[in-house]
């Protein structure tokens, strides 16, 4: 059996670089990926999706089976969400524009400036937060006490 030397709580090289592809983008328009669950439950942020210039989108979810933040591709959102809806007879994956809400208010069509993680002791970045630098705003991204996904703002202004 082959040692992982990648840290379980910690992003692999391939994620920081995925990331980084998206830094000095101009962000477009910001997607929640709503889970509704059954009866009087209240709905939870399955995935964030943030849409960038010449089409490109990055897609954040929590871990389903560990609190860590992953990236989530695209088939696999789309793959999930008609499993559900096949399973539930209902769509229960529902995307909802985020752009006017307060938290998001002004990043549309701002730079990204880059995407901060925390380091870990041997060199690489942990998976359990990560900060969107659009200079003059920040939102944190952490996995939510349950599950879905949790945000804060800081304000430079």
């Amino acid at each position: 059996m082959q040692h992982d030397p990648i840290p379980p709580d910690c992003f692999g090289e391939e994620e920081v670089r995925h990331f980084q592809s998206f830094e000095n983008s101009r962000l477009h328009h910001i997607i929640y990926h709503l889970w509704r669950k059954p009866g009087d439950h209240p709905p939870f942020l399955y995935a964030l999706e943030l849409q960038f210039e010449q089409e490109l989108s990055l897609l954040i979810a929590a871990g389903e089976t560990t609190p860590a933040l992953h990236i989530l591709a695209p088939e696999h959102l789309s793959k999930t969400a008609q499993s559900l809806a096949d399973l539930h007879g209902e769509a229960i994956l529902q995307p909802m524009s985020a752009n006017a809400q307060a938290l998001w208010s002004g990043a549309a069509g701002q730079i990204l400036q880059g995407i901060r993680l925390s380091r870990h002791p041997e060199g690489f970045y942990y998976n359990d937060a990560l900060l969107l630098d659009f200079s003059e705003k920040q939102i944190l991204v952490t996995p939510g006490d349950e599950e879905g996904l949790f945000f804060g703002m800081r304000d430079e202004g």
